[in-house]
């Protein structure tokens, strides 16, 4: 299954994937902040993983939520792939030469206004982090084959103000991945079938 979604990665075309958040009227309007996040895959003896932070638990935004390392697009960057790569090593501090970009996946819209493009990246298997405690609280490793496992996933469905939103829910090891890390890996998901 790993090498499996590996090749599908390589040769991604756009999925039939949309998030519920794309019928929400706030976001009709189309004003959305560019943003991107990387998702990375690390090689490991069992399996492929993915590397994810915990948010620091002081932010005003997501305080404690499970996340990819990235964040909105600067003017200096050159390419949302600039972005995920250079918000990762602030955030946690793996070097960009050990992180190897494939590809693309569909941008999701957040309810904040942002379009958030996933970056889906090979990371080197020795690579390091350097945290930096202002924004993530730690990072952890999780299986790729236990995070796009539908029977490791939830929906719940939220109705508020006239709109139903489909949120998804992914718990591994006593964390609880939701939002739009969540949907990003449950994307990941329709690339495999």
């Amino acid at each position: 299954m790993d090498t499996h979604l590996l090749s599908h990665l390589l040769l991604h075309k756009p999925i039939n994937y949309s998030s519920s958040l794309l019928s929400h009227p706030l976001l009709k309007n189309g004003h959305f902040k560019s943003a991107a996040v990387l998702v990375p895959i690390v090689k490991r003896d069992t399996g492929y993983h993915l590397i994810l932070t915990q948010r620091a638990p002081h932010l005003r935004h997501h305080p404690s939520q499970i996340s990819f390392p990235g964040g909105k697009a600067e003017p200096d960057d050159l390419s949302l792939i600039h972005t995920a790569i250079r918000e990762t090593n602030e955030e946690i501090g793996i070097n960009p030469a050990h992180i190897k970009p494939l590809v693309k996946l569909n941008t999701i819209p957040t309810i904040s206004g942002y379009k958030v493009t996933p970056i889906v990246a090979l990371i080197d298997e020795n690579y390091t982090t350097a945290i930096d405690y202002g924004e993530v609280s730690s990072t952890f490793e999780a299986p790729i084959n236990h995070l796009i496992n539908p029977k490791n996933t939830y929906n719940h469905h939220v109705f508020n103000k006239n709109h139903t939103y489909n949120l998804i829910f992914i718990p591994f090891d006593k964390k609880l991945i939701w939002g739009v890390t969540a949907e990003i890996i449950h994307s990941m998901n329709y690339i495999t079938t």
